[in-house]
């Protein structure tokens, strides 16, 4: 049996696993269990990899990059979930709020540091394969790695896995918590980000916070939070707006335009 057998064998048993997971009541200690599952999957793993000797290179890439960050994302993944599940089981909905908000901005700076893996990893990049995903070719490398079982950017990889699970996650608790703060009435943003990072700034700029001393950033993570979104880089965004071609204040100019069309059929 391959490497590649061996670990869809593996990846069969999580499924198994992942898929009883919300059938316990107490969702907590189902976690706990998951993780130790994969733990124990993970060190299985391990074992079978010290022993064996791919075949050629493009196995060992398909399995530093494809296969094993699978199972290091799943347990990245729910270790967080662990803590947050953890943290809410103590904490009233403003507090669970604050700490998904806190969470998603971790999750954002965690993107920027590591912005050019990143990218490379979600284009499907394979120009640096070799580099990434074979052993012996890091020019520098924890003493604490273990150089059998590990590329040095596997791991880095299961972690952008695990935090795009992580985000979504967030998000629905943000919005099941908001349930419980109004009482079911829950407004998620449907438009582009770009356009709600226009009408922030546009309200910024217009000083309507705070008698006008409002930061940019409490009101953009107040609009975050208040319509179920992570906004990203706003900062950014805000700069590509200012140079596109199409215009400058796009979304404002829909919202007039509209507004004026519902007026004039109302006869107002």
């Amino acid at each position: 049996m391959n490497i590649i057998q061996f670990s869809a064998s593996l990846e069969a048993k999580m499924k198994l696993e992942l898929d009883t997971l919300n059938a316990d009541q107490d969702e907590i200690i189902k976690i706990g269990k998951t993780l130790s599952f994969i733990r124990e999957l993970i060190t299985e793993l391990k074992v079978f990899t010290r022993n064996y000797k791919f075949q050629n290179q493009a196995e060992e890439i398909q399995f530093f990059k494809e296969v094993k960050p699978v199972f290091l994302s799943q347990y990245f993944y729910y270790k967080k979930v662990f803590a947050i599940r953890l943290f809410d089981s103590f904490k009233d909905a403003k507090s669970r709020k604050a700490n998904y908000r806190s969470l998603l901005k971790r999750l954002e700076r965690s993107v920027e540091k590591n912005l050019e893996f990143y990218q490379y990893c979600m284009s499907g990049s394979k120009f640096m394969d070799t580099d990434y995903f074979t052993r012996g070719n890091q020019s520098s490398r924890s003493p604490a790695l273990d150089e059998s079982f590990s590329t040095g950017y596997d791991a880095k990889l299961a972690k952008i896995l695990a935090n795009e699970l992580l985000k979504k996650y967030i998000l629905t608790s943000m919005n099941k918590n908001n349930s419980e703060i109004v009482d079911g009435h829950v407004l998620t943003w449907t438009d582009s980000k770009a356009s709600l990072i226009e009408l922030i700034y546009a309200l910024h700029s217009a000083k309507v916070f705070n008698q006008g001393v409002a930061d940019i950033k409490h009101v953009a993570s107040t609009f975050e939070n208040l319509f179920n979104i992570s906004l990203g880089n706003y900062y950014r965004v805000i700069q590509e707006i200012r140079i596109r071609k199409s215009g400058q204040t796009n979304f404002l100019d829909q919202l007039k335009s509209k507004l004026e069309n519902r007026f004039n059929e109302h006869g107002q």
